[in-house]
């Protein structure tokens, strides 16, 4: 199968991956994966992009690499990603979160698992990661220039961090921090649901200041219409991940690839 996503596509180049790994994933259709029903029912469902994007990039890294892989999965929550990506011959995962009896977590077999709570740092040694998976726990942190200064710190030289938030629009990602700010100050909200809302600018920013080269930055998709017949089709998909890459704050998600020099 072939999994490389060439570096001269820029931001397009999320639309050249092939989209076999979505279908053809065993352990994705089997009953106690979180969204088998989805995966079961169409053939390339929106919310699997997230997750299709992760293993094309870490095979791509993999193979690159002169030596068995050490991944970080921070903010593993019950093990989906993992368990989603297909074996990486040799590899090592480590899965990190600040909860680590949730149900169904075991089935991902992660080679070392630490409790930690990020806000306090992450509990791996200087240099000791590879490829740092780092998707859908940034907007949960009070301290995100802390957080991602710790992820930098964790990677290897050369390293690669793969970063995913939610996402929208400049103007309404001020506002809703606002109102974020509001509930939490009122208890409406609390600590652990989302309080950070990012836009690509925002998040570009963020990374470069924590000391990361950004190579790839887009959305996953413009229309999310989950369980529509629409996602047995492709070209649906490709015309979808075309829209988000050219206007990602719309593309309900990005997908940032980071480098450590």
């Amino acid at each position: 199968m072939k999994r490389e996503f060439n570096r001269n596509y820029g931001r397009f180049r999320f639309v050249r991956g092939p989209l076999d790994s979505i279908d053809k994933n065993e352990a994705t259709h089997q009953p106690d994966f979180p969204f088998s029903g989805e995966l079961n029912k169409r053939r390339y469902p929106v919310r699997a992009l997230r997750y299709w994007w992760l293993d094309l990039v870490v095979h791509e890294e993999a193979g690159r690499l002169e030596r068995s892989a050490v991944i970080a999965d921070i903010g593993c929550d019950t093990g989906i990603i993992k368990r989603f990506i297909l074996p990486v011959e040799g590899s090592r995962w480590i899965g990190l979160d600040i909860i680590t009896d949730r149900p169904g977590l075991e089935a991902a077999h992660y080679d070392e698992l630490h409790k930690c709570d990020l806000d306090d740092g992450v509990p791996l040694a200087d240099a000791a990661v590879d490829i740092a998976i780092f998707s859908h726990v940034l907007e949960h942190l009070p301290r995100p220039e802390f957080t991602m200064g710790e992820v930098f710190r964790i990677l290897k030289p050369g390293g690669l961090l793969l970063l995913g938030v939610p996402t929208a629009p400049k103007f309404i990602g001020k506002l809703r921090e606002r109102q974020f700010a509001k509930q939490l100050a009122s208890g409406k909200r609390i600590r652990g649901q989302h309080i950070h809302v990012f836009w690509k600018g925002r998040l570009r920013d963020l990374a470069v200041r924590a000391g990361f080269v950004v190579e790839f930055c887009t959305g996953t998709a413009l229309i999310r219409k989950k369980g529509s017949k629409l996602e047995d089709y492709a070209a649906w998909i490709r015309l979808n991940q075309i829209g988000a890459a050219l206007v990602p704050s719309l593309g309900q998600e990005l997908c940032m690839q980071l480098r450590k020099p």
